[in-house]
């Protein structure tokens, strides 16, 4: 006797027609069209075949409208996809073969005809055990929902009684079993695409049901969607989503758990925590490795495991060193101790002062700084080493001797803790950091050493700024004036060349008794009208070639400020005083600029500029 499908069997037939239909219709055009294309691509055209195609998809009964009111001209395709209440109805006929024989009584005889026909003529049955997959059967049902564009629900009513006229109610629910993964397959892919993606999550969800409606266990659709942990994508898979979803619908096991219970059947605690960072970095996997992580944290929490417990199980060895600032699963450590309520810069710390000397780690730590495969932050670590210092009462000095900066000779500025050193002075004294650093650095290397290292040293970008600095410290030890300086960098043999010279910003830099010192002192050099017209062409120039303009400017302005509230001129009695040189070219350019920072720092003035 055959055997008789279920209401959900039904379900699953129209789900699967009605998705690959709107597949179909996302894909644009016919998939007739497509596959006739693509089997006669680089063959010279065949009309006959041609033809034939074409007489598929006009079969002589379908050219006129039938008693369902469809117009048959082939055209572009505007599926209406079945929604939720439609076909929860459809499963809640009472058997198969009643709702075929309703849907055929409302059908015309010769329609069914034409659909049996074309199904013979393009020769579906053929392929059995992929049918759903078959370029003949995605023909198929192309034409035939081409044809009931109007009326789709009775265009799948159609397909599916060729489909149990042609295979019985016994074969079909053989392939039904093959068909559940397919469908899946396809509800994922139309998920990818914006324009149906509603519509999908609707359709996914009915399947959801269906499987509840089954009875279906969270290891059997596992199976059924051929999910497996021997595959190292596992996370990456579209259908994962899928069984998460399922899983969480039948509200027994969270899925992460579950998830969790299989991947540790292949791998242990260690290779499972680089197995999730790794997904971490992937967008398709991300939600799904940090949920998974998470529930791995939690059954060590609920397990009792400590941070040392974890720590072992993680396979991390403080005996590394260096290594283990770049174990990508130092970072599940750090989770799992933020879980348990503890600092883990602070246990990791202690971890590391137990094994390494206070150089050593202070090594470590820089350098895992300047490693990019290095993924967790360093600046805690850092912070408890240097607070460990500050609690100690360590003096500048006593660092410098700890990293043993005292012994790298010509070598200072290359050492790679010198930063480390410094950042310990200035957590110390910000203020006065700067005296305090070469004070130390002159007890050990002396002034003439020093001022050779800073020559060399302020070519270089990581160290420029430093150099400087403690530059214009030796100075202002030794009394230096501003003066001094100026003729020190040689400034006043490069004529206009000054304002292009690097050593310009070294000498406006060094600290002066006034605000307008600068100024002053440039003005023994240059005439201030004159002063003004050089400042205005090189910032000109600077901007035309793409220079960096930040020195010259800051003077132009210094100056500008100095005029006003020092010399009280406003941008008429400058234009008297650029006047006295007429054909300098410069003027109108100093007076515009004048001008603009007069009237931007509260200036009011009618500007005259007839006798320019």
């Amino acid at each position: 006797m055959p055997a008789r499908t279920s209401p959900t069997s039904r379900l699953d037939w129209f789900l699967l027609l009605s998705i690959i239909a709107l597949l179909t219709y996302v894909n644009g055009g016919s998939v007739a069209a497509k596959v006739f294309n693509d089997n006669t691509k680089g063959k010279v055209p065949n009309r006959a075949a041609d033809a034939q195609t074409r007489r598929y998809l006009r079969e002589p009964n379908w050219l006129t409208t039938g008693n369902d009111g469809d117009n048959f001209e082939e055209r572009a395709i505007d599926v209406k996809l079945p929604m939720t209440a439609k076909l929860q109805n459809l499963v809640n006929s009472p058997t198969l073969k009643s709702l075929a024989t309703s849907i055929k009584h409302r059908l015309t005889s010769n329609n069914q005809i034409a659909t049996d026909k074309l199904f013979a003529r393009l020769n579906v049955g053929a392929a059995e055990s992929k049918l759903f997959e078959s370029a003949p059967y995605q023909q198929w049902v192309q034409s035939v929902t081409t044809a009931y564009k109007n009326t789709p629900g009775m265009g799948e009513a159609a397909m599916f009684s060729t489909l149990t006229t042609h295979y019985g109610d016994e074969v079909l629910a053989k392939l039904l079993v093959k068909k559940n993964e397919v469908l899946a397959k396809l509800l994922v892919e139309a998920q990818q695409i914006s324009k149906t993606r509603s519509i999908a999550e609707q359709f996914q969800a009915l399947q959801i049901d269906n499987w509840i409606a089954k009875d279906q266990k969270a290891d059997d659709i596992y199976a059924l969607l051929k999910l497996s942990v021997a595959d190292d994508a596992l996370l990456k898979n579209p259908l994962m989503n899928t069984w998460i979803s399922y899983v969480t619908r039948l509200g027994k096991e969270d899925p992460y758990d579950l998830l969790l219970l299989k991947l540790k059947t292949r791998y242990d605690e260690a290779e499972l925590a680089h197995l999730l960072i790794a997904a971490k970095a992937d967008n398709s996997a991300e939600s799904v490795a940090k949920k998974v992580e998470q529930a791995q944290l939690k059954n060590w929490l609920t397990g009792g495991k400590t941070e040392d417990d974890a720590f072992n199980l993680l396979r991390l060895s403080i005996d590394d060193g260096y290594e283990i600032l770049k174990n990508p699963a130092l970072s599940t450590w750090n989770s799992y101790v933020k879980m348990r309520k503890h600092n883990p810069d602070e246990l990791l710390f202690l971890k590391l002062k137990r094994q390494f000397s206070d150089y050593e780690i202070a090594k470590v730590i820089v350098a895992a700084t300047r490693d990019t495969k290095v993924t967790i932050n360093l600046g805690g670590l850092e912070k408890m080493q240097l607070d460990s210092w500050v609690k100690l009462d360590k003096t500048a000095d006593d660092i410098f001797n700890v990293l043993k900066l005292n012994k790298e000779g010509d070598k200072l500025f290359e050492s790679p803790v010198l930063s480390y050193w410094v950042a310990f002075v200035m957590k110390g004294d910000k203020e006065n950091a700067d005296e305090l650093m070469y004070s130390v650095m002159k007890k050990y290397y002396g002034d003439d050493m020093l001022e050779k290292l800073f020559a060399r040293v302020k070519g270089s970008a990581s160290t420029k700024r430093l150099a400087s600095k403690l530059e214009q410290e030796m100075w202002m030890s030794h009394g230096k004036t501003e003066d001094d300086i100026f003729n020190y960098l040689k400034l006043g043999e490069k004529g206009d060349g000054i304002f292009k010279d690097p050593a310009l910003s070294t000498w406006v830099s060094y600290r002066k008794p006034d605000e307008f010192a600068v100024i002053s002192a440039l003005e023994k050099h240059f005439d201030y009208v004159d002063l003004a017209r050089k400042l205005g062409y090189a910032e000109h120039q600077a901007k035309m070639k793409g220079d960096t303009v930040e020195i010259v400017t800051s003077l132009q302005n210094l100056q500008f400020k100095q005029w006003m509230t020092e010399k009280g001129l406003d941008p008429n009695r400058v234009g008297r005083l650029l006047i006295k040189s007429p054909r300098d070219t410069r003027n109108n350019r100093v007076l515009l600029d004048f001008y603009d920072f007069y009237r931007a720092n509260g200036g009011q003035v009618k500007l005259h500029l007839r006798n320019m």
